[in-house]
């Protein structure tokens, strides 16, 4: 066992993408539960399993039930398909066992404006996608003056007295940067979500060191660096690390369609390359061990250094 896998053992992905995402149609590299299978098998801690399109906290449960010594933790993104910008809907997450709730992905108005990619990928799989989208313009958190609309503030109480994290999704850093701020006045712990996606977020160094001194988690993903998808060059994740801080970061794997790798091994490769990048082995644990804890809100065992 080498250092990565030594450090990919109680390891939490919190950006993990399962199968069927949308449609069964959409061929995925495992279905989850084999993912779960997969996270026990690597000595995972645990993941936190997103969708773009429903909760998944049913699935989560089940998970659970099925596959022991590893834990799937459900989430909720606030697209269309769950009423947007929700608090209802985050309170049934959160009764249910949801720990992360995701901020608007392919319906955000930031993504719509930048292309509708995602909407492209979906295309060809869901007839009734350009039917549905036609009059939308796509969802913004912020209202005509700048202010956080006043759904979000309600979503961010249902967080706070839950204890479930604020995830940026495809919202403008713009909007990010307001959001941080807001979740982290109410001692909620936020996560800017692949800021290093382009042209989507785009986020400069600057401002992912100034929400990260607002107490917000930089979240990179390894799938940006894939040549299917941005193709990132990995020194550039390893030079976002070394300007934020390891502390304040996160590294996760965000895989979904069958050209990748499965999910614990694109994590595993993560870990293997920051290390070629001279990241150290404490920094790697802090981001793929503590951090996800801390978010998470887990028990101070889970974040405990015994097995390195």
């Amino acid at each position: 066992m080498d250092r990565a896998d030594k450090l990919l053992h109680g390891a939490i992905d919190m950006h993990a993408h399962g199968y069927p995402q949308f449609t069964l149609n959409m061929p995925g590299r495992q279905n989850n539960l084999q993912w779960t299978q997969a996270a026990k098998a690597a000595g995972m801690a645990g993941f936190v399993m997103k969708s773009h399109i429903w909760p998944t906290v049913g699935e989560a449960y089940l998970l659970n039930k099925m596959v022991d010594d590893v834990t799937v933790f459900g989430s909720i993104t606030l697209n269309y398909t769950v009423g947007g910008i929700n608090p209802m809907a985050v309170q049934i997450a959160a009764e249910s066992g949801a720990k992360v709730v995701f901020m608007p992905t392919w319906n955000a108005k930031n993504d719509m404006d930048k292309g509708a990619k995602y909407v492209d990928r979906m295309r060809p799989y869901i007839t009734t996608i350009d039917s549905a989208m036609a009059d939308k313009t796509g969802i913004s958190i912020i209202d005509d003056s700048g202010e956080l609309i006043a759904e979000i503030h309600q979503v961010i109480e249902v967080c706070k007295q839950y204890g479930l994290a604020i995830g940026s999704g495809h919202v403008s850093i713009e909007e990010s940067m307001k959001l941080c701020k807001a979740a982290s006045a109410a001692g909620v712990g936020f996560i800017l979500t692949h800021p290093l996606n382009t042209p989507l977020i785009n986020a400069s160094f600057d401002q992912m060191k100034e929400i990260a001194q607002m107490g917000g988690y930089i979240e990179n993903v390894f799938i940006a660096c894939m040549p299917m998808h941005e193709g990132l060059k990995p020194k550039r994740i390893a030079e976002v690390i070394e300007h934020v801080g390891a502390q304040q970061c996160l590294m996760s794997s965000d895989a979904i369609e069958a050209w990748n790798p499965p999910p614990p091994e694109i994590l595993r490769m993560f870990i293997a390359t920051m290390l070629a990048l001279g990241i150290s082995e404490d920094d790697i644990y802090t981001m793929t061990h503590t951090n996800p804890a801390k978010l998470l809100k887990l028990e101070e065992s889970v974040t405990e250094k015994s097995d390195l």
